[in-house]
Formats: structure tokens, sequence, C-alpha cells
């Protein structure tokens, strides 16, 4: 069980150091002033979640209410 355990947090510490891991030029040789599509995106997907979680939310605690 402890080695199960031991695996699965590896696995996950491996995944979240390999999303803070950037390379020199992580917009496929573009110049260095030029904004990534994923850069330009991550506030539009983080206020996505965010309203998705707070719809799901509501719902869930309206469901509960009736």
């Amino acid at each position: 069980m402890k080695k199960k355990f031991f695996l699965t947090a590896l696995v996950f510490a491996a995944a979240t150091l390999s999303c803070f891991a950037q390379l020199d030029n992580p917009c496929d040789n573009a110049d260095g002033d030029a904004n990534c599509p994923l850069d330009g995106w991550v506030i539009v997907l983080a206020v996505a979640v965010l309203i998705f979680t707070v719809t799901h939310l509501y719902r869930k605690q309206k469901s509960l209410q009736a």
C-alpha cells in the first residue's frame, strides 16, 4: 500500500515539475517578444474553470435544498 502511494505521489510530482519546465524559446523559434498561444489564453481558461465551478456548486446546492 505504501509503495502504491509513493509511486502515485512520484508521478504527480513529476507531472507538476514538468509543467514548470520551460525551454529557452517555448514558441517554436518565434521572436522573444511574441506571445505564445497558451500565454494569451491562460486567463480565459482560468475564468472558464471558475465559472464552471461556481455554476456546478450553485446547482448542487440548489438541488440539495429542493
